[in-house]
């Protein structure tokens, strides 16, 4: 891939994440780069493709970071591995930039694209739950785990970590922290009574 063609990309991913898919123009995106707009289409056919483009390559990095995190837990207690699991994914750090661009653009989602960001949404949601199922099983199995309904231990972990994904751009970072802990702990609490 060229040098043109990722700063192309880097920058419109950082307006979309700023502005939405609405409020970033080529035109802004060729400013920045130092191109003139028509350029653009030299390497994208549309701002759409640019979008998916950038789309494609977040969820390979997420589905990188995810395969990371869970060799890197291989040999963890279970309650730590879950743990980690939650921290992951409530830390800024960790959070690729595509799930916070597909849950803002869900919610004011462009017609043309709402159906191919749901289906990466679903995608990545999937992969995760497979995850957490299996997660959830060792837990049964070693006795820490007493809920058995693990349909809803998965749609809690998420709405957990999306709202706290709401609240990293509300607090502060040491607030944050507080409530992230707070959360988790009433979670562990939760899946373990």
């Amino acid at each position: 891939m060229s040098q043109t063609v990722n700063k192309i990309k880097k920058t419109a991913l950082s307006y979309i994440t700023k502005y939405g898919y609405e409020g970033t123009t080529l035109k802004d995106i060729a400013q920045k780069v130092g191109i003139k707009t028509p350029s653009i289409y030299s390497h994208f056919n549309s701002k759409e493709q640019l979008f998916l483009s950038i789309i494609k390559d977040l969820k390979v990095k997420e589905r990188e970071s995810l395969m990371k995190l869970v060799l890197a837990l291989r040999k963890k207690p279970i309650d730590e591995v879950i743990r980690a699991f939650f921290y992951f994914y409530t830390d800024s750090s960790n959070i690729a930039s595509w799930q916070v661009i597909l849950k803002q653009i869900l919610m004011h989602p462009p017609a043309s694209l709402l159906q191919t960001l749901r289906q990466d949404f679903e995608e990545l949601e999937k992969e995760i739950s497979i995850q957490l199922s299996e997660f959830f099983q060792i837990g049964r199995e070693e006795g820490w785990i007493k809920k058995e309904d693990t349909e809803q231990l998965i749609s809690l972990f998420f709405t957990l970590i999306d709202g706290l994904l709401v609240e990293q751009n509300l607090y502060d970072s040491e607030k944050y922290e507080q409530r992230r802990e707070e959360v988790w702990n009433l979670y562990r609490d939760f899946i373990s009574q």
